[in-house]
């Protein structure tokens, strides 16, 4: 009878451990069939973008991505952790030689599991068009975030939906924003990264000031990430960014971009 007894832990662990790995798998499974499913509708868009005659040009921009937890830390508190999000942004346009734009947008967020988070926030930006005066946009932003990883590969995933007040117009207008993002770590030199992403933005309303219903725009990013060393929090990427920008009864605009960002996390 003690010998019967013994087998049954042995086969619960068995099946405990057969439970867990199949529960991987169906979870790298939808996390590929997601990230697939959403590079697929991306490419499809970017590529109607592409297709269209465009008008070319070259800038520069430089960005920086923060976040992190307001609080302290408790090990035993692992969801709806309030946190923090800030970025800014300066854009050259004109052959990099003429300031575009800056972007100051703070927000808050709180964590709904280990892989995801919900914000809102808000964002000033100043625009200097290629031709036209200057003008201020205000922005009322909702996003979620989710991310994972399986090593040497990581993964994310951004939606954001975004209500833009633009003083040349009294509409309020509505923008959706879905982000695809990859990332290899180099065996050889975890400090190094290879990474790309992709972002399409659709316009959900016509207003007074000029926006259209449908695909308003599309970026392309490839590029390195750096980091000092493996412990550090500041990461830096640099590379060929590529936006697309759909001009409604005009030809499109093409930007080919030196894109430099800073990222700090917690």
């Amino acid at each position: 009878m003690c010998v019967r007894k013994a087998k049954f832990p042995i086969i619960m662990r068995w099946i405990s451990k057969q439970q867990t790995t199949a529960s991987q798998t169906s979870l790298r499974f939808s996390v590929l069939t997601t990230m697939v499913l959403a590079g697929i509708f991306i490419a499809g868009q970017a590529a109607n973008l592409a297709r269209a005659e465009s008008i070319d040009d070259a800038g520069l921009w430089w960005a920086f991505f923060g976040q992190g937890e307001i609080g302290q830390h408790h090990e035993s508190c692992t969801y709806n952790r309030l946190k923090w999000w800030f970025d800014g942004h300066s854009r050259f346009l004109d052959d990099a030689d003429g300031f575009n734009q800056s972007i100051v947008r703070p927000g808050l967020g709180i964590s709904i599991s280990e892989r995801a988070a919900l914000w809102a926030g808000y964002g000033w930006i100043r625009t200097s068009p290629l031709s036209g005066p200057d003008f201020d946009e205000h922005r009322i932003w909702q996003q979620w975030t989710w991310s994972a990883s399986h090593d040497p590969f990581a993964f994310a995933l951004r939606s954001r939906l975004e209500q833009r007040f633009i003083e040349t117009g009294d509409d309020t207008g509505w923008r959706f924003r879905q982000l695809v993002r990859a990332q290899y770590t180099f065996p050889c030199n975890p400090c190094r990264t290879a990474v790309v992403w992709d972002e399409l933005f659709i316009h959900l309303n016509d207003t007074d000031w000029g926006a259209h219903d449908g695909v308003n725009q599309n970026r392309l990013f490839v590029g390195l990430g750096i980091k000092r060393d493996l412990q550090g929090r500041r990461r830096t990427e640099i590379g060929y960014l590529n936006q697309t920008i759909n001009v409604a009864g005009k030809d499109n605009r093409m930007h080919h971009i030196l894109s430099i960002n800073v990222y700090r996390r917690p």
